[in-house]
């Protein structure tokens, strides 16, 4: 079995046990009203989208910077030229 895969199937048996645990050692109903009870508590959508955006406009920015700083030289593709 690759590395990769053997990692992601780790992680999702994880992320099962974790849920199984938190989730069948209370009333189901206990655990939906503990996560809906929670968003009251959250910010405000206005406050949350421009960071969001900013956020992932900055990433985009960066990652194009640093692919345009790796271009390849005229000189690396002189031996794809016919």
């Amino acid at each position: 079995m690759p590395l990769i895969a053997f990692i992601l199937l780790a992680v999702l048996c994880l992320a099962l046990f974790g849920f199984a645990c938190a989730c069948l050692s209370d009333h189901p109903m206990q655990a939906l009203e503990g996560a809906l009870s929670a968003i009251p508590a959250l910010p405000a959508l206005i406050e949350v989208w421009p960071v969001a955006l900013l956020a992932l406009f900055a990433a985009g920015a960066f990652l194009s910077a640093k692919t345009l700083a790796r271009a390849p030289s005229e000189a690396a593709l002189q031996c794809f030229r016919l």
